[in-house]
Formats: structure tokens, sequence, C-alpha cells
């Protein structure tokens, strides 16, 4: 049942320690997996929503439609994870893509294949995924309270009870972590996690907490699941506790950038706004060296580059940017052929109808332009003597009319044939889309300490750790959210 804090308390105001098995910090996707999973194992259960509602950042995924996962098997799913993907593979594994369908077909939830190896609720609705899994952890007896932000962790004492005070905390507690690639004092925390023995281990033994009116409670539990989400979207509520809240417990915390976030270009041409492209490539350079080649749809949006094929290149293009290396991504508006079979369609046209030839002048395009791969970016400048009208007549042959005036304005600033322009219009990088409109979270809360297998960390005796907090991420396409269902499961079962 989905309770407000304040209520909450008031149901229990004759408790000072209120006592459950299980405590599941954060109603997103893994938290809400988590807690139902441990309930399922017959644990008495509370997750802690800090919002007034779960999942608010589910509920805007797929915009609005919630790409559930994608059914490619480990072998085609693995290159698409983010920074190793070993990392993933045990809990992929005991919780696969075809194991989160079946997960919400028996909750009652039907699905849709599209594009392949991506699946949708049936409804394209992302709130009813968040519905179907509140109406299966209310079945199984979990209680949802929301308004309840987690203040800190109070570890157990050598009596046996809650101490006076948290966990000693690093100065990443404070909320002073690194943000741009950069090792800082959370990544000098590190040690080798194998090395603490079980016995040294310590231990949770309640979490204080405050409702939205500033009321304070501790709540006990015998295990802690940390569950809370990264840094993007901080509206829905994805403001980084978890890391700080991690922390305090001798966590490393991995540097953290967004990623899936829009590219800004140098001296961004605002005429490209709204404009969106399909059945295009884009190239990423970094240090004037191909990096990755991506053909798909592509956004220019208020931000800068974004949609698919601008996601899928961002994380690489935020890491070089942050290490202060030079990014710039290239645009090919005719991926599916070669320069000269686009030179010879060119060509041709400007012999079968010579009223729509570009008239030439001193260097300028004309029919003779030669057909081969010999033509080189500087060999012919397109607004040289040639009449605009008539370039833009033809070029809308060739590309949406929307993207005509900001590529004449690119042939004109670059010197390029219209030819090369569309193989290869360059857009220099200056900067990135920050937490507020980026989709996922790199960085986060090192898997080095954590057990792969069950999720639960290797510093805390009583603590697993699920979903986005984790130095775990993923391009676009469901694999990030199969992440956090399939985390989720794992550390549910774990306790």
């Amino acid at each position: 049942m989905e309770i407000d804090a304040s209520k909450f308390w008031r149901i229990n105001l004759h408790l000072y320690l209120w006592y459950m098995d299980v405590i599941v910090i954060g109603a997103g996707p893994a938290g809400m997996m988590a807690a139902g999973t441990a309930a399922e194992r017959g644990a008495r259960v509370v997750l802690l929503e800090k919002m007034e509602k779960p999942g608010r950042k589910l509920a805007i995924t797929g915009k609005g439609r919630c790409n559930i996962t994608n059914l490619k098997d480990w072998g085609a799913f693995s290159p698409h994870v983010h920074p190793l993907n070993r990392y993933f593979k045990p809990a992929f594994y005991q919780f696969t893509s075809e194991d989160t369908v079946r997960f919400f077909n028996d909750i009652g939830l039907p699905t849709v294949l599209e594009r392949g190896t991506r699946v949708y609720p049936a409804s394209q609705r992302a709130f009813d995924v968040i519905d179907a899994m509140k109406l299966w952890l209310e079945r199984l007896g979990v209680q949802i309270v929301c308004n309840c932000q987690v203040l800190e962790f109070l570890p157990e004492s050598k009596e046996g009870g809650a101490g006076d005070r948290a966990i000693p905390s690093a100065k990443a507690a404070t909320g002073e972590i690194p943000t741009d690639g950069k090792e800082g004092e959370a990544g000098e925390q590190k040690v080798d996690s194998a090395k603490i023995r079980k016995e040294e281990l310590q231990k949770i033994k309640a979490v204080k907490v405050a409702d939205a009116n500033g009321q304070i409670r501790l709540l006990e539990a015998d295990h802690f699941i940390l569950a809370t989400g990264g840094k993007t979207y901080p509206r829905t509520g994805s403001t980084g506790d978890g890391y700080s809240l991690a922390a305090t417990l001798g966590h490393t915390i991995e540097p953290l950038f967004p990623t899936l976030t829009a590219l800004m270009p140098v001296n961004y041409d605002r005429l490209l706004e709204g404009i969106q492209l399909r059945n295009v490539r884009l190239e990423l350079y970094t240090e004037q060296v191909l990096r990755r080649s991506e053909e798909g749809e592509l956004y220019f949006t208020n931000l800068g580059i974004e949609g698919p094929i601008g996601f899928r290149v961002s994380r690489q293009a935020v890491v070089a940017l942050n290490k202060g290396q030079r990014v710039a991504l290239h645009l090919n508006l005719k991926p599916a052929l070669t320069r000269e079979q686009l030179m010879d369609r060119w060509e041709r046209e400007s012999k079968d109808n010579p009223s729509s030839r570009v008239k030439a002048g001193t260097g300028a395009i004309s029919g003779s332009v030669p057909t081969s791969g010999s033509v080189t970016p500087n060999t012919i400048s397109a607004n040289q003597g040639v009449e605009t009208a008539t370039l833009s007549l033809r070029l809308k042959r060739y590309m949406p009319e929307a993207l005509i005036a900001p590529f004449m304005k690119y042939l004109a600033e670059s010197g390029l044939h219209p030819v090369n322009g569309m193989l290869r219009w360059a857009f220099p990088i200056a900067s990135y889309g920050d937490w507020a409109r980026a989709v996922v979270t790199a960085g986060g809360i090192s898997m080095k300490e954590i057990d792969l297998h069950t999720m639960r960390s290797k510093r805390v005796a009583n603590l697993s750790v699920a979903g986005e907090v984790l130095d775990l991420d993923a391009d676009s396409g469901g694999y990030n959210l199969q992440i956090a269902f399939a985390t989720g499961r794992v550390a549910g079962n774990g306790v």
C-alpha cells in the first residue's frame, strides 16, 4: 500500500524504532523490483521514496512510452553496457531480458515487440508499467512510504543498538563528488575489498528519515537495499542522494558525468532547432580520430544534437571533453551512397535539366564537376558565383526543406562542394547537456566493491545496491532499464 510519510508516522506513532526485515531506499524501477522480489521470498518490506509518488523518472522514459528492455542475447547486448560489461554479466544471466518480459506479462502488463528487439508496454504508456508494479507490490504486502527522505545510515554499535551518529563520512558524502571525469577524493578511497574480512564488515542498524514536514524518525531493519538512482532529471527526485549515503559507508564513488545527453556544437546554428533526420550516419571524432559510427535518427534541439544516434555517441564525447580533447561529429546525410554514386547523380541531374544547373563562376559548381572521388573538400566553393535560389531548388531533392538554409550556410563557411557537404557535415563540439536533461548518469558506486552475483556490498554486511546508483550505464534502447530490473531482482533475491 502506498502511504504518505506523515500518515505512516501517525499509524506507527507508538514506535520510535519501527522494525522491518528489509528497507529499500528509492522507488524507481530497481527499487520496486528489489522490494517486490524480497517480499516474494517472505520478507517484510518497506519501500521509501522521497517524492510524492513512486516511479517518477520511469514515467518519462522512452518519451513516455517506456522501452522496458531489449531482447538481444548477451553477445549482442553486452557491447552496449559501460564501463565494463562484465560487471553486469552475472546479473543479466540471473534475470535476462526474456525474464523481464515474462515478469511483466505475469503481473498483468501486456508487452509488444518493436524494431526487432525493443520491448514496450502494449498500451505505449509508461504509467501502465508503474501501475502494474505498484499493484504487484501491494499484493505482496510491501508498504510504499512516499515523501520520506533518507538522511543517513546509523551503524550498529558494539552494544548491538543503533549508534548515536552516522558512520563517519568521506568528503564525497557532502556532495563534493568529482563530476569532471577526473580522479578526486572519492577516487582516492579505493582499497582492496577482498582484504576486508567478513567479521570486520560494518553493519547498518537503522536509517534516519524525515517526512515533508521535517519530522524525524528512525527505521530499523535486518537488511537495506540502496536504489536511489542517479543525478539526471533531478525534478523527478534523482538528485544523487545515494552517492553521499554510500560514501559515508566507505564506498568508492567513481566520477559522475551525464550520458545519453545533448552535444552542443561550436557556434550552433539555431536554424537547425526542431529538425529531425532519419537514416543518417553520425561519426564521432576525438583528437581527429574516428571513435564511433552510428546510423539512425538524429534530432537538432535547443540543446544541440540529440536523438538515438546522438545519444549513442554522447558518452565517449563527454569523456573526451572532460579530458580537454577536441571533439567533432561528422554527419552523413546519404550513408547509403558512396561519394562516386552521389556525385554521378548530381552530375546527371545537371546534364538532364540544364535550367536547374548551378551557374558556374570562378571555381564554382557546374556540370563539369568531376564524378570521381578525386574531388576534395576545398576543391570547389559552393557560393562563388552561384545562384542561391537555384542551389536551394536542387537541394530539395536531397534533404528536408528546413535543412537547406543551415546547410547552405555551412557550405558558404566551409567552401565545400554540396556533395562533400552532404557526406561530411562537420560539427565541432563545445559542450554537453547537464543533469537536467541528460537521460542517464555514468559513474557511481564502484562495482569492485559489489558482489556481482548477489549485489551485496563488500564493505557493509547488510547492504545491497541496485540500479543507476551503481557504476553501470548503457546505450539507449532498453538497455538501462534492463540493468535496473536485473540488478533489482538479484538484490531482492540476495537478502
